[in-house]
């Protein structure tokens, strides 16, 4: 199919997100996403309108790649293409003109996430050069019962931030990094429980999308019933999600197991080197 492939650095946040929304229309689970949801998720994941690709197709965007970069690393939002277009190559087109403006701007690193169950999606990407890097979990996660055991106070993600990463034992996944913190801190609730030797646990959430982005306990403070407490501080009372939790976390799964966690879906992400792509 003849289609122009352009930027999105002339497109406007609410054409974008109607062609988003578009591409979604006929999924399992109907996105529809209003301004203030697309401003959000944009906002957290880094949207980059000079990264970004469309395709045009008659005057109207027929596919979209949404992309962000973060220093030498760009990441895929959201990739799509309207179901009256589909089969026609427009998503190879979007990804190989991407992968070029990328490798132009000396972006080194690509990386996304595909369900576990999209075989076309993930098909395409292994064309493309990218491998499974790790798998990730989704969760609900109900109201916990009883009440909360240590004592939490409400804080700031920038009082918290350095310690927080130093209790990490694996690697954010790209929306719930601390860079994606940052950029929606006015969005986001954070709690910590804190001892002689500093911070012992923290969680942030956003309320308005009802997920926690992270949670932390110290390693020598497990066990104790931070979690349970740090999670009872900003439940809002029905369900939270927990989007995208690292599959070799062995201890956290074990955790939400134990509070009736239920799983969602599943992910893998996915990674490359842009010159490998380039060079195949």
């Amino acid at each position: 199919m003849n289609a122009e492939i352009k930027t999105a650095e002339h497109v406007s946040d609410d054409v974008l997100r109607q062609a988003m929304n578009r591409a979604f229309s006929d999924y399992a689970v109907l996105m529809e996403l209003s301004n203030r949801e697309f401003d959000l998720m944009m906002r957290q994941r880094g949207l980059s309108y000079k990264a970004s690709r469309i395709a045009i197709v008659g005057g109207e965007i027929a596919a979209i790649w949404l992309m962000s970069v973060r220093g030498n690393h760009a990441y895929l939002i959201s990739s799509g293409t309207r179901p009256e277009f589909r089969r026609q190559g427009l998503a190879r087109q979007l990804a190989e003109d991407c992968l070029v403006g990328l490798r132009n701007e000396r972006i080194t690193n690509f990386q996304t996430e595909v369900l576990t169950g999209n075989q076309k999606a993930f098909d395409l990407y292994s064309a493309l050069g990218m491998k499974i890097t790790r798998r990730l979990e989704c969760y609900e996660l109900p109201p916990l019962p009883g009440s909360p055991e240590h004592d939490v106070q409400q804080t700031f993600w920038a009082e918290i931030e350095t310690e927080a990463q130093a209790l990490a034992e694996v690697l954010p996944s790209w929306q719930n990094s601390s860079d994606a913190i940052a950029a929606v801190a006015n969005e986001v609730k954070c709690w910590a429980a804190s001892d002689a030797r500093g911070l012992a646990g923290y969680v942030v959430a956003i309320p308005e999308t009802r997920t926690i982005a992270q949670i932390g306990v110290r390693k020598d403070r497990r066990r104790e019933g931070i979690a349970q407490s740090l999670i009872a501080a900003c439940h809002p009372g029905d369900k939270l999600r927990l989007l995208n939790v690292d599959g070799r976390s062995d201890d956290f799964h074990a955790f939400l197991q134990a509070t009736g966690a239920e799983p969602t879906v599943s992910q893998f992400e996915l990674s490359m080197h842009i010159t490998d792509a380039i060079e195949r």
